[in-house]
């Protein structure tokens, strides 16, 4: 009867276990809803999150530049030092949750969003004796 029980109770963990991973990469790869993160900023406060959603305002003032990202449901504000994205524009941003960031008068809760890494160019390795001659 115990080997029965094991033999049956393995693939159910294993199953369980694929299961919740899954999970956790869906919302990684699909990404946080922003009215989740507006709903409850304590537990996502210095956390890193994707967001998707459409630009709905733009704000670059001398020191910040920021956009406002909505997904229908919530807005928050990404904090960035790339382009700004135009209004209107369906956006992906990955960044650390801030609560309380002013912007002017304003305080937001923001995104601060990872530097997008660029590649860097090839060298030209140097070849010994490989000079005019």
């Amino acid at each position: 009867m115990r080997d029965v029980l094991t033999r049956c109770t393995r693939p159910s963990v294993v199953l369980l276990a694929v299961l919740v991973l899954t999970v956790v990469s869906c919302e990684r790869l699909m990404g946080t809803k922003i009215a989740k993160i507006a709903a409850d900023p304590g537990s996502y406060q210095g956390r890193d999150v994707t967001v998707t959603g459409t630009v709905k305002e733009r704000i670059d003032v001398p020191s910040v530049k920021c956009y406002i990202l909505s997904d229908g449901n919530g807005s928050i504000g990404v904090v960035t030092k790339g382009n700004l994205p135009v209004l209107g524009a369906k956006v992906r941003a990955k960044g650390r949750v801030e609560q309380s960031f002013a912007i002017g008068a304003r305080k937001l809760l923001v995104i601060i969003e990872t530097p997008k890494l660029r590649p860097t160019p090839p060298r030209n390795p140097v070849v010994p004796g490989g000079g005019p001659g």
